[in-house]
């Protein structure tokens, strides 16, 4: 018999069904019939620092490369609060993550872990539900003194909980970032048809649609796997449930602005930055200023920093891409300069999360105007392939040397 436990330390008193977090895939949930509209989720606050956008980026998208040797430095940064704050995660979320997390890694969790006392309260009790939660309550004596009334309970099953609260839904997101596994949101995906029986309570039923909605919305457009799926449930699905499953795909289309060249959703342009020479006088680096206008002013001795960026490539079935790039700079006199030609530059070449954030290639072509160099416009060719989708767009800025 399932109970509904009271982990008030865990997650501001909400109410958490015990799940025991389990990555089977029992089989597929039938296609189901009928959903609402999914609305637009509010925008997503600014991450306060360096340390927060860091820790939220680990967690949301360990599932593209599943790197144990990451989980330290994502402890440490749980021992601050105001990191933990920062994220834009709630504690369930990173509850269900570490549920996860400890589940696949039983051998390395207490090493991981570590002196509980070096944690804050929200991180303590994250830790203490996610051991409780992946099977590991044993460690939670040893490694915190404590022992929580729930730990008599046995967890169910996180995989085939059926939200009743978004508290819950959070827990679903939470295993989803650490496993990649979309099978964890089928719940959620199946909470869009309103023929579906929920919990009973029409009220309820329409907070737990909505919030499902809101959730698929916002993550379709940073997760190329939970595109996937929903694609293939889309495929099942028919009358009114598919109609809205296909307009939650379509609306991460027209999120999605892609730059004017592109070629289908692949898209780039050619970003240039004025290096800075020398440092200041307090020794630090200035900060390089970006060049902007259709055609930017540069004088003799200036060196200038090109990069690509691009987004909308497409991803091999394990979420690797490659892109690259050919380029080359053509001086006044219509010469090509030999210092700047170059063929098949990686700009990016790994597993990536998503296709649609804009992603800076990584490397850079450095332009230095010498003294003899002649004055007037130089132009910047780009050729931007991906290698994967099979596809290429040509790049084209200039750049004036003035004669003084």
């Amino acid at each position: 018999m399932t109970r509904t436990l009271l982990l008030a330390s865990v997650l501001m008193s909400l109410c958490l069904a015990p799940a025991a977090a389990q990555d089977a895939s029992p089989s597929p949930p039938p296609p189901p019939a009928l959903p609402p509209q999914p609305s637009s989720p509010p925008p997503a606050k600014a991450l306060p620092s360096a340390a927060a956008f860091k820790l939220a980026e680990s967690i949301v998208f360990f599932y593209v490369r599943k790197d144990p040797a990451a989980v330290p430095d994502m402890l440490a940064a749980m021992r601050n609060s105001q990191t933990i704050a920062g994220t834009g995660l709630s504690r369930a979320t990173l509850a269900g993550f570490f549920s996860m997390l400890f589940l696949q890694n039983r051998a390395r969790v207490g090493g991981w872990i570590g002196a509980g006392a070096d944690y804050p309260a929200d991180s303590k009790s994250v830790l203490i539900f996610a051991l409780w939660q992946s099977g590991n309550a044993d460690l939670i004596a040893s490694l915190f003194h404590e022992e929580p009334g729930f730990l008599r309970d046995k967890p169910g099953n996180l995989y085939t909980l059926a939200p009743s609260r978004p508290v819950e839904m959070d827990l679903k997101w939470g295993a989803f970032f650490a496993t990649g596994n979309p099978g964890f949101l089928a719940t959620l995906v199946d909470a869009l048809d309103p023929g579906r029986a929920l919990t009973g309570s029409n009220e309820l039923d329409k907070s737990i649609r909505i919030n499902a909605a809101q959730g698929l919305a916002y993550n379709l457009r940073q997760h190329e796997v939970l595109e996937r799926y929903l694609r293939r449930r889309a495929v099942e699905a028919s009358g009114p449930y598919k109609q809205a499953l296909d307009a939650l795909l379509a609306s991460r289309s027209q999120i999605f602005k892609p730059a004017p060249d592109r070629d289908g959703d692949f898209s780039g342009s050619i970003a240039m930055l004025k290096l800075p020479d020398k440092s200041g006088a307090n020794g630090d680096v200035p900060e390089a200023a970006v060049l902007t206008g259709t055609m930017p002013q540069a004088r003799r001795g200036d060196t200038i920093g090109v990069t690509v960026l691009f987004s909308g490539m497409a991803l091999q079935e394990d979420l690797s891409a490659n892109v690259s790039y050919d380029i080359k700079v053509t001086g006044p006199d219509g010469s090509v300069d030999p210092r700047s030609a170059q063929q098949d530059v990686t700009a990016l070449k790994e597993k990536v999360g998503g296709r649609f954030n804009l992603v800076d290639s990584r490397s850079t072509l450095s332009v230095h105007f010498e003294p003899n160099d002649k004055p007037g416009p130089y132009r910047i060719d780009v050729l931007l392939k991906d290698n994967v989708g099979d596809r290429k767009v040509t790049l084209t800025r200039s750049i004036e040397l003035i004669d003084k």
